[in-house]
């Protein structure tokens, strides 16, 4: 809205605001001075009438122009204001281009300083385009650090924020120059042996425990001469070699709701603003929020590093209604068999071939107790070296 604010000087004022109440002119803000002058503010459109109206009897003087317009003409007439501006908006949209921070979290052996300098090496650094290809730098930094089991590139505004994950040590290969035994990882049934090198120890379906000798590098050589003495026997110790696959079974239990939570919502919500300043935030949707339950959906409008960290968002509470829904058994066993596929996922290898998998149900108050067998078909053959006798140290 566009007003002028004026000055009258002149005989019999209170005339004049009651012919522009007549007209119809709006004026805000009156103040009288005396009984020769009066100050306010008259609209914009309506100033040509004002004008005709007091003619020649009044003076007036314009002290003030305000609103949108005025000051819009008042910026575009300052040039260095102009440029300022143009600056700054040319300032924020280059921060949107390139990186111009970079904070690693969650590394405990490795030091921030080699990351980065992997980081780096992969083409993502201070100043570089946040268009990096981000799948090629994580492949760049597994390729780099063999501690690397995770990592994770999010971008906030022109922060780059870096979350890794250690594995654990690798596992040292026995030397192939040393005497060993496979022996059992896990428990299970002997399905299959593959014996390149020593002698198979076990036979098919029987059952084998953690640390029994699969593949024995321990043979025994037999001697056909006439001069060897009956009551000793030979071995020849060897590097045993192969794959040994057994049947092994892996008991899961999870729980299921019976009932379910499903939320409605009614129509009634209140809008709001987050503004983030630094490390202080202020959320108007925490400040009152009139409804029992409620659901919070948030969306940023502005996300600024430079100058100063800010962030600027628009939020909406709504108000939901909560009802208690039994579930349908189909609903109960699909979401079962997904807990047993995201188990298999974390716990057992990608090379092991599931042969069967069974799932029992047996409810209990208001939840259902979900026992899950699965049979699977794995390489359970891990090498142990050992010390021959004829080379072990002498005391």
């Amino acid at each position: 809205m566009h007003y002028k604010s004026v000055y009258i000087e002149g005989f019999d004022i209170h005339r004049l605001l009651s012919q522009c109440l007549k007209e119809g002119i709006e004026l805000r803000g009156i103040k009288i001075l005396s009984h020769y002058e009066f100050t306010a503010d008259v609209r914009g459109s309506d100033f040509p009438r004002f004008s005709r109206l007091v003619g020649s009897k009044y003076r007036f003087t314009i002290t003030k122009e305000k609103g949108v317009k005025p000051l819009v003409l008042r910026v575009l007439s300052n040039r260095y204001m102009i440029v300022g501006f143009l600056v700054f908006l040319i300032i924020i949209f280059m921060q949107t281009l390139f990186v111009s921070e970079i904070r690693v979290y969650g590394y405990e052996k490795l030091t921030e300083r080699e990351i980065l300098e992997c980081l780096k090496d992969a083409g993502l650094y201070v100043g570089s385009s946040r268009s990096v290809d981000l799948d090629r730098v994580e492949i760049e930094m597994y390729r780099s650090l063999d501690q690397l089991s995770w990592i994770g590139i999010t971008f906030h505004g022109g922060l780059a924020e870096v979350t890794v994950a250690e594995g654990t040590e690798p596992v040292v290969p026995v030397d192939k120059n040393q005497p060993c035994n496979i022996i059992a990882a896990k428990e299970g049934y002997i399905e299959k042996t593959i014996a390149r090198e020593g002698k198979v120890a076990v036979e098919k379906d029987s059952f084998v425990h953690v640390g029994d000798v699969l593949i024995s590098g321990i043979l025994q050589i037999e001697d056909k001469t006439y001069s060897r003495d009956p009551d000793s026997v030979l071995y020849r110790y060897v590097h045993a070699d192969g794959e040994v696959y057994a049947r092994t079974i892996h008991r899961f239990i999870c729980y299921q709701d019976i009932y379910d939570l499903e939320k409605r919502r009614t129509g009634r919500s209140i809008p709001g603003i987050r503004l983030t300043l630094g490390s202080r935030t202020w959320n108007s949707g925490n400040v009152f929020i009139p409804y029992k339950t409620s659901a919070y959906e948030e969306k940023v409008v502005l996300d600024l590093l430079w100058p100063f960290p800010v962030e600027f968002a628009i939020n909406r509470v709504s108000e939901l209604e909560l009802f208690m829904v039994e579930r349908g058994q189909e609903e109960i066993q699909e979401q079962a068999n997904r807990q047993v596929r995201e188990f298999i996922k974390n716990n057992l290898p990608e090379s092991v071939q599931i042969l069967n998998k069974s799932l029992k149900f047996l409810p209990e108050e208001n939840i259902i107790k979900v026992i899950a067998m699965i049979e699977a078909l794995e390489q359970i053959g891990e090498k142990r070296s050992f010390i021959a006798p004829e080379i072990a140290e002498t005391p």
